[in-house]
């Protein structure tokens, strides 16, 4: 009862922390600045984690995904958290973030080039991720 992870734990768990969550791009955008180029802070769930344009880009895909191809969507994810969550356990220096940010890079160009050729104004999309706004509000402030 003296932990705070397990069914009778009597204490409270601290807050997640993101850079070691279970998020391949998440953690990865906790290596050195120099590489993976943080660009600002975002919001995840009310809690603020580092964003770098990898993230964006991977979160911009995974909505578009989820927009036009539910079903699709939802195998993609389960495989993801089903294996990521195990692989992301092993970042925990920033060398190893270095290692997946460099690893996620041929996929990000995969990402950047559906986002292309399937979202109307990908950019956009890619702009609101982790803003706490859907990229949907922004197409429809732009047509009002």
């Amino acid at each position: 009862t003296e932990t705070a992870d397990w069914t009778f734990s009597q204490q409270i768990p601290p807050p997640p922390d993101y850079s070691q969550g279970h998020y391949l791009c998440t953690v990865a955008a906790g290596g050195h600045a120099k590489l993976v180029k943080p660009q600002r802070m975002g919001l995840r769930r009310g809690d603020k984690i580092v964003v770098n344009r990898q993230l964006c880009v991977a979160n911009a895909f995974e909505e578009l995904i989820q927009d036009k191809l539910p079903r699709f969507h939802k195998c993609v994810r389960s495989f993801y958290d089903k294996h990521g969550y195990p692989i992301s356990q092993h970042i925990s220096t920033k060398l190893r973030a270095d290692v997946v940010y460099i690893l996620m890079k041929p996929l990000e160009f995969i990402f950047i080039a559906v986002l292309y050729m399937f979202d109307a104004d990908p950019e956009s999309r890619i702009a609101m991720q982790y803003t706490g706004k859907k990229s949907t509000d922004l197409t429809n402030f732009m047509k009002g």
